[in-house]
């Protein structure tokens, strides 16, 4: 089953990378909370209308061998320094506390989304099977 088209199932696959980049970047900002003058990093918000925009690029996968161009995979997604209010007199802005619960959230919608997944894999292979 080709997991890159446009439809649900490209949704999926689409949030499931934009999580990955999600978990990395705040395993990033925690390696790094003890580094002087690091600023914490954010990654920018999975819309609909980001998705529907990327989906509806010009440039189209004609065979399952080809590469995947980055601008295609979903796990582009931009990333922006997070406002602090709080810095160590290293002038380090990670909050180690906000940064472990930002890495539990997204293991949950990892949970969430490959889930949902499953649940539309399985209805497809019913589907398929005929029974």
């Amino acid at each position: 089953m080709e997991s890159g088209g446009t439809g649900l199932m490209g949704l999926l696959t689409q949030k499931m990378a934009y999580l990955n980049q999600k978990q990395s970047v705040h395993a990033e900002n925690v390696a790094n909370a003890s580094t002087p003058g690091y600023k914490a990093l954010e990654v920018q918000p999975f819309t609909f209308d980001a998705a529907l925009k990327q989906a509806s690029a010009g440039m189209m996968i004609t065979d399952p061998r080809h590469i995947t161009p980055a601008s295609m995979s979903g796990v582009n997604a931009a990333t922006v320094r997070v406002k602090s209010y709080d810095t160590s007199p290293d002038k380090n802005a990670v909050d180690t506390e906000q940064e472990v619960m930002k890495v539990s959230q997204t293991g949950i919608e990892y949970q969430l989304i490959t889930s949902v997944y499953r649940k539309l894999a399985g209805l497809f292979r019913i589907a398929l099977k005929g029974s």
